[in-house]
């Protein structure tokens, strides 16, 4: 017995122009489903990474230890302020030759700048 639904018409080849149509459409997604693949993969991996790296990192200075920096001021130059400043402290000396701003990181006290402002005699007022 044969079924009314079923059409002749279906297996009919396709217009050549529907055709390439049908073939490009199926490639492109296939592009963008291999896309979404990598891209979901890639946040996954970056999910875990972050997890397994969790806790990981040492502190700058170990526990228990004192942190020793040094940094070299001018003769005679007082402290007038210190400011932080995300993780950097910034000192501000006074000397008779100008001011100095000494950049240190606060993690390592390491210094990471030194700005020296000198008095310009030919400035005017």
């Amino acid at each position: 017995m044969t079924n009314p639904n079923l059409d002749d018409a279906d297996d009919k080849p396709l217009d050549p122009a529907v055709e390439r149509v049908q073939r490009r459409l199926r490639r492109l997604l296939l592009i963008a489903g291999l896309t979404l693949g990598i891209g979901i993969l890639a946040v996954f991996a970056g999910i875990i990474y972050r997890l397994s790296t969790f806790g990981d990192k040492a502190p700058a200075v170990p526990s228990g230890a004192a942190a020793v920096a040094e940094a070299s001021v001018p003769l005679g130059a007082r402290l007038v302020s210190s400011n932080i400043a995300g993780n950097r402290v910034v000192l501000t000396y006074e000397h008779p030759g100008g001011t100095t701003l000494i950049f240190v990181d606060a993690k390592s006290l390491a210094v990471v700048g030194r700005l020296d402002l000198k008095p310009k005699a030919d400035v005017p007022q």
